[in-house]
């Protein structure tokens, strides 16, 4: 049995394998990142996906306002979400949109913008149970929850 060389003679060299990664690393996240042009079933799909993070939060929001929740449970949900909501309001300001759509995209971003902050102070006061019910009621009011 022969052993491997520990001096790396036979290894492929490293610029050779970024260059060789790179484009697909490149299109792997281009095909996840929300890109392309806007539609109106994008729309539907990423105004859908803001309800469902606004009812989430809430659900956290409330369970900090009823002193239900653990800190270190709302600070990472209320992160996670944010950085979600985040994620998708950038992608609605940068990506192209059908003609006639653009202020609608534009208007779901500022949406998602403010859902994030939202999220941001919940975050921050994972503990206050004011805190909880105030942005219990901003994200009820901003998804539509049951």
């Amino acid at each position: 049995m022969r052993r491997a060389r520990v001096d790396g003679a036979d290894l492929v060299p490293r610029e050779a394998i970024i260059r060789r990664a790179l484009p697909l690393a490149a299109a792997l996240l281009l095909t996840g990142c929300n890109g392309g042009t806007v539609d109106r079933h994008d729309l539907t799909k990423d105004a859908g996906a803001l309800d469902s993070i606004a009812c989430e939060g809430a659900l956290v929001a409330d369970g900090v306002a009823r002193g239900r929740t653990t800190v270190f449970y709302a600070r990472e949900q209320a992160e996670e979400l944010r950085v979600q909501t985040s994620n998708l309001a950038h992608a609605l300001a940068v990506r192209k949109s059908i003609p006639g759509l653009e202020r609608r995209v534009r208007e779901k971003s500022k949406e998602a913008a403010a859902l994030a902050r939202v999220l941001q102070r919940l975050h921050d006061h994972p503990s206050d149970r004011t805190v909880g019910a105030d942005v219990e009621r901003a994200l009820r009011r901003a998804g539509s929850c049951p």
